[in-house]
């Protein structure tokens, strides 16, 4: 089954090591690409390489903004192909200069024939889908290509602690299944969370995110909670967790982004 997503991520492959496509401006916030957009647009090519498995674990590494519109190239390796995982490295190259670096582990989510006791997070509560705010550029004050792909609500949730929390729901517009790329992409697609309690600082760039896939969802809108509990210094450390319909924990995230202040603030 073809999807939005799938079309988008996946660039032409030139060589053994090298795929070219054109980055599509369908995924931008504020003009630039959305770095989850990027991050599948790499991985995409990676996974091919490795033989089509499901992501397990990739960190990435942000050092100059993509380009939308423009081609670009990923070179990607193989580290190491084992029985079980694969692990390979790769970058996102424009305009002659890395604009990404990316580590990454595929392998397939077994269930050992020996269940072990499960420990996991629980989904929190949450109002539905349809009762939470559709996220809009009015209210983060940016341009959102985005939205014509990627569905986000924002839930109404206030939090006691010191952290500042983000609660809300995300699908593909198009209601595409979600992989384990999607859900990639999914981790670095709400707006950052540190704006539900000091407001619109400005632009929040990542400069480092990992992703470890858990469980592949099943059908549905997918639920996220993410929160700031370190800022300083002029940047922010996010964690993030995602559960599917049927509150199964299928993915937890963990970034450092820079704050930059813009003239508006």
């Amino acid at each position: 089954m073809t999807s939005q997503f799938l079309d988008e991520t996946t660039f032409e492959r030139v060589s053994e090591n090298s795929w070219t496509g054109n980055l599509n401006k369908n995924w931008n916030i504020a003009g630039i690409p959305n770095g989850g957009y990027l991050l599948a647009v790499v991985l995409r090519a990676m996974q091919e390489q490795v033989g089509i498995k499901t992501l397990l674990s990739v960190n990435a590494h942000y050092l100059r903004p993509g380009v939308s519109g423009e081609e670009g190239r990923v070179e990607s390796r193989i580290l190491r192909e084992g029985s079980s995982i694969s692990t390979s490295i790769a970058s996102l190259i424009q305009r002659g200069k890395t604009s990404m670096q990316v580590v990454a582990a595929f392998g397939e989510l077994k269930k050992p024939a020996n269940a072990f006791p499960r420990i996991q997070i629980e989904p929190p509560f949450m109002p539905p889908p349809e009762e939470c705010a559709k996220r809009s550029a009015e209210n983060q004050g940016v341009e959102l290509s985005i939205q014509k792909r990627v569905d986000v609500r924002v839930a109404d949730m206030e939090s006691d602690s010191d952290t500042s929390d983000l609660y809300g729901w995300i699908k593909f517009s198009d209601s595409a299944p979600v992989d384990s790329l999607g859900l990639a992409l999914f981790s670095d697609a709400f707006p950052p969370s540190i704006f539900s309690k000091r407001g619109r600082l400005g632009w929040v760039p990542t400069v480092e995110i990992t992703v470890q896939v858990r469980n592949l969802p099943k059908e549905g809108w997918i639920m996220g909670h993410f929160f700031t509990d370190d800022l300083q210094n002029g940047s922010m450390i996010e964690t993030g967790r995602l559960w599917d319909s049927e509150g199964c924990l299928v993915a937890q995230s963990r970034q450092l982004a820079l704050i930059k202040q813009t003239s508006e603030n």
